[in-house]
């Protein structure tokens, strides 16, 4: 993951004396999330000894003043040589949905490989929705447990609850290798920072898609769009009440079409981060702009990614 850092932030490893300035911020980045008991727990998850002795699995990303914008503190764990641990990460909210999580926790994922490690575990509050949609994501998936939202009652101790979440290495994307904490930005390097980002529209219509073997061209125009190939004809039609939801296909559109042909990146900057969050597309490419499909039944979880890109999205 070389250089893959969004908002034109640094990042190093921890040293012992920024300690004390990650918990200067978590209440403000938390919001004050549980009162004064969530805030003392939060200062109790990170004690200055993580600051001492995980600071090679560990990550600190910093404005170009040198302000804090981000850490993560994780570790390989020792008694299972296949598992690495995420303990703590947090993000200044200013830069929420604009990579920066996303960019440390594919960091820490690339070094755990390196490391043979296969499995990544971390934790998350019960009442921590925006925690456990991010997770979800990234690929975690939440371990059993009481509830519609599986809660491991007392985990960390009573009245302690958490929502336990595992992530399996061999089933994401690598990013290529490892997060470089000594090389700077080159010019003309194509990472997160200068991928267009787009006002995308979701199209009020859904799709259906067919393929019709002969060839031949349907009978009705209900059609948005055919492609003949030597293997027959695909079209790209308008879903119907007999279509199964899960054969429906929403349409992301660019609501700004006409950038013309020689603008490099726009489709990549729409379908990466689909293909990182696991949403499956189908691609109609026209003269204006790219009609992106995602199955219907994924609308939310592809939206979020989009989102968390930087693209604009309405609907």
């Amino acid at each position: 993951m070389t250089n893959e850092f969004p908002e034109g932030l640094t990042v190093r490893r921890p040293v012992a004396e920024d300690h004390a300035r990650v918990l200067a911020v978590l209440d403000r980045w938390w919001g004050g999330f549980g009162g004064e008991a969530g805030s003392k727990e939060r200062a109790l998850l990170l004690p200055r000894l993580f600051f001492q002795h995980f600071t090679t699995t560990s990550f600190l990303a910093e404005r170009p003043d040198g302000d804090l914008a981000a850490f993560l503190i994780g570790f390989f764990s020792q008694s299972d040589p296949e598992v690495a641990y995420i303990h703590f990460a947090g993000v200044d909210p200013a830069l929420h949905g604009r990579g920066v999580a996303t960019a440390l926790y594919r960091g820490f994922f690339d070094q755990a490989r390196a490391q043979g490690r296969r499995r990544v575990h971390c934790v998350t509050s019960p009442g921590n929705t925006a925690s456990q949609a991010f997770h979800g994501r990234l690929g975690f998936e939440m371990l059993p447990g009481d509830g519609d939202v599986p809660v491991q009652p007392d985990y960390d101790g009573p009245g302690l609850d958490r929502v336990v979440l595992t992530l399996d290495l061999d089933a994401q994307p690598r990013t290529g290798g490892t997060l470089d904490l000594d090389a700077q930005p080159q010019a003309g390097d194509r990472d997160e920072r200068t991928r267009p980002t787009l006002r995308l529209t979701i199209l009020p219509t859904l799709f259906s898609l067919d393929h019709l073997p002969d060839r031949r061209h349907p009978q009705d125009d209900s059609w948005h769009a055919l492609v003949r190939t030597p293997d027959g004809l695909t079209v790209i039609g308008e879903a119907s009440g007999q279509t199964a939801a899960a054969d429906r296909w929403i349409g992301i559109y660019d609501a700004d079409a006409g950038h013309g042909l020689d603008v490099p990146g726009l489709l990549a900057s729409v379908v990466q981060p689909l293909a990182d969050s696991a949403v499956p597309v189908f691609v109609a490419s026209t003269y204006q702009a790219d009609l992106v499909l995602a199955p219907e039944p994924h609308r939310d979880r592809a939206i979020a990614a989009l989102r968390a890109a930087g693209h604009e999205i309405t609907e």
